[in-house]
């Protein structure tokens, strides 16, 4: 829930989640306040308090006073910077002096006091103000322009120019005064007749220095993985990340954070993703397209993680994009899939299996190549009947999605219902049909491995294994259309929406007719 910024404050906003003090520097003071990397300019002070309201409330007081000392120390250092009368007519008698110890270097300065005299007079006048404007600029205009190119005289006006060139009149008298003195082997110049020359030097500014409140919480890769979430909840993104995949991002990003010492985000580095893939290569525990995969996981949260800061958290690019990824090699589907000989052997041991998702979900699967992640959560709600055809919905929402994050109906085919399941679910309690949840998964590929195949450690997962197969017996002249849609593959077009009314329903039921019993393999009849 957002703050009340009338409690809070006016410099306190809600952003990505957490409470935020925030105060805009103005245009003028940004070069002289330090952003938290110790350089200027800075366009906003900000620290960040946490997600608790009354703890964000406390922390912000000693916040905000700190940002009020760095504006009120950045406006006296921007007021010293700004030129004044007194800052030009010094630098203008130090330049004066510096030139005349110059010509002192060159040779003996020849002493021409008629000339002097006569310059002085003129110098005199523009100070008293008793010459007209041109004739004061042809005199003493030269070193007006000379401040201004340096930044150190404002004469943007007609008044402050010729309040400027009077002093500089009285500065180039001065300045004549010290020569004429050291012609005459004097030490100390007389004193000076500009009033600017006599003010004191203002005294020295404490130096700027960076924020000295606390930063913001180190950004974690689980931090950003809830963050994406948040924001796939509230629908602005298309498409959210099935839980497996998200548990599958979380263990690789564990190991990284093992292998690099830390949990922080920002800090990724393109030599941190080289060491690790060089170390699991180098390892061999794991396939090439495993290490592919586990990176690939990476790189996706990463990219969250810069989208969701707008672009600014990695601002010479994403650590690593130019991570060589291990070349994998394309697997035949064949070994991916169950010969018919071992998909006949899992369905008929099933049969004697006594938990209900170990005796049914392989026959599903085999017969409608379904995912066993969509078929775990299944209700006895979702098994329907249109004119006299059966049909399984797989939904999505409330936990339960699909690849292609869209719902499908896939008609129960012939061997399923002769296997008994119809008249199964017709005998169970409203509710889910099988136990055990998300980890449900993980079972019944332990339950093949260990008693359905248990000298065998190269059987693929069920997944792949009966999806493959049900998929070529999808080529007895069943339309590409419809096989799309059984399946759960996206075609990228409005095909994938086939499916959507009863008429459809009643045309897959007659394509799911076409299909082979897995169990004989034997056509469907005609």
């Amino acid at each position: 829930m957002k703050p009340d910024r009338q409690k809070l404050g006016r410099h306190i906003d809600f952003n990505r989640g957490q409470y935020r003090a925030r105060i805009i520097v103005p245009v003028e003071l940004r070069p002289f306040v330090l952003k938290k990397d110790g350089t200027p300019p800075c366009s906003a002070l900000e620290e960040y308090l946490g997600a608790d309201p009354r703890e964000a409330l406390k922390r912000s007081r000693p916040i905000l006073a700190d940002f009020d000392r760095q504006l009120s120390l950045a406006r006296k250092h921007y007021e010293a910077s700004r030129p004044t009368v007194s800052s030009a007519a010094k630098a203008t008698f130090a330049t004066e002096l510096e030139f005349d110890l110059m010509e002192r270097a060159i040779g003996p300065r020849q002493t021409l006091r008629n000339q002097d005299r006569i310059y002085s007079d003129k110098l005199r006048l523009v100070a008293a103000g008793i010459v007209t404007d041109e004739e004061a600029e042809a005199l003493i205009g030269y070193a007006a322009e000379d401040l201004i190119a340096r930044g150190l005289a404002d004469a943007s006006t007609p008044t402050k120019r010729a309040e400027l060139l009077k002093v500089l009149a009285n500065v180039r008298l001065d300045a004549l005064a010290v020569s004429q003195s050291r012609d005459k082997g004097e030490v100390y110049p007389p004193d000076a007749r500009t009033p600017e020359l006599l003010q004191p030097a203002p005294e020295p500014l404490p130096p700027i220095v960076a924020p000295s409140s606390t930063k913001r919480p180190a950004l974690t890769f689980e931090g950003v993985i809830k963050e994406q979430e948040r924001i796939t909840a509230l629908g602005l993104r298309s498409r959210e990340k099935a839980p497996a995949t998200l548990t599958k991002y979380r263990k690789a990003i564990e190991e990284f954070e093992i292998h690099r010492g830390s949990k922080e985000v920002a800090t990724v580095t393109l030599a941190q993703g080289e060491a690790w893939r060089d170390d699991m290569l180098t390892a061999g525990k794991l396939s090439r397209k495993t290490i592919h995969d586990k990176i690939t996981a990476i790189r996706t949260v990463l990219s969250w993680a810069h989208k969701q800061h707008k672009g600014e958290l990695f601002p010479a690019g994403l650590p690593l994009q130019f991570l060589d990824l291990p070349v994998v090699e394309r697997q035949d589907s064949a070994d991916r899939t169950y010969s018919l000989k071992e998909a006949r052997h899992l369905l008929e041991f099933a049969r004697t299996a006594t938990r209900s998702s170990f005796r049914w979900i392989p026959w599903i699967i085999a017969h409608t190549g379904a995912r066993v992640n969509e078929i775990t959560p299944l209700e006895k709600a979702d098994i329907i009947e249109v004119e006299g055809h059966w049909f399984i919905h797989i939904r999505v929402g409330d936990g339960r999605t699909t690849k292609t994050h869209k719902a499908r109906k896939v008609p129960v085919h012939n061997g399923l219902i002769k296997e008994g399941f119809i008249e199964w679910v017709k005998a169970q309690p409203a509710g889910r049909l099988f136990p055990g949840g998300k980890n449900e998964d993980q079972r019944i590929r332990e339950w093949i491995h260990e008693k359905v195949f248990p000298n065998r450690d190269d059987m693929p997962p069920p997944n792949h294994g009966f999806r493959h197969l049900f998929e070529d017996a999808l080529f007895s002249g069943v339309s590409h259309k419809a096989a799309l849609y059984i399946t759960g593959r996206s075609s990228g077009s409005s095909a994938d929406d086939y499916g959507g009314s009863d008429l459809k329903l009643l045309g897959l039921a007659e394509e799911m007719d076409k299909v082979r019993d897995i169990i004989t393999a034997n056509a469907a009849p005609e």
